[in-house]
């Protein structure tokens, strides 16, 4: 919450939303500053109504099963400039950082894997003069080229898988006896983790973008603010 605040009196913002979630799909952001002023306050972080996803995780916890989904994240107010083009790309360090939360199976920039249907003249970004300043006619990039932000909204998506521990039996192994056997958990476990993983990818988020603001511009760059 601390750097997030910090990075919010620099003008930056972090927000995501569940923009998919076992056949179930919110819109895609719009205004961003509204879009995520509203996540901000709901705990079932999606733009629309998040009705129908609910219900499908509430028919996976019926079914002693759960289910995973897709957030999709923007960083706005980063100024162009950030990143390094090898090892330190905006990209590796956001991917470093968000695989490293449990339950994260994919991550992907603008377009991403979408990349692969359509040609580099409708894949690549053109830049424009627009009230002064230098921006990109569309964001198939997710803000980032050659590994450096380019001052638009920085976009991506991380695939959140569906919760492994579920009531439905499933085959094991028993290492002490080396046989198999059947699972049967107990307890309490979700039917599905992605609407917690939001607050934690907006986290890991801001401390990503935090390291690479000083790494560009010196470890006084957040407390400069307003």
């Amino acid at each position: 919450a601390i750097v997030q605040a910090a990075l919010e009196e620099r003008g930056i913002k972090i927000g995501s939303h569940i923009t998919e979630l076992h056949g179930a799909f919110d819109r895609p952001f719009e205004d961003y500053d509204s879009d995520i002023a509203l996540l901000s306050k709901k705990q079932f972080p999606t733009i629309g109504d998040g009705g129908r996803m609910i219900k499908e995780i509430e028919k996976a916890a019926e079914r002693g099963d759960s289910v995973g989904g897709i957030l999709e994240s923007a960083v706005i107010g980063l100024p162009a400039g950030v990143g390094e083009p090898w090892f330190d790309s905006m990209e590796s360090m956001l991917s470093h950082g968000l695989f490293s939360i449990p339950g994260v199976k994919g991550v992907e920039f603008g377009l991403g894997f979408a990349f692969a249907d359509v040609y580099g003249s409708k894949g690549n970004d053109a830049f424009v003069i627009k009230d002064g300043k230098v921006i990109t006619e569309t964001n198939n990039n997710g803000g980032i080229n050659g590994g450096i932000t380019n001052g638009m909204p920085v976009i991506f998506r991380t695939v959140i898988k569906p919760t492994p521990s579920i009531f439905k039996d499933q085959t094991s192994v028993s290492l002490s006896k080396m046989e198999n056997t059947t699972l049967n958990l107990q307890g309490r476990h979700d039917p599905a983790i992605i609407h917690r993983a939001r607050a934690v990818v907006d986290a890991v988020t801001a401390l990503v973008i935090a390291d690479a603001l000083t790494m560009r511009f010196g470890t006084d760059y957040l407390a400069q603010g307003k």
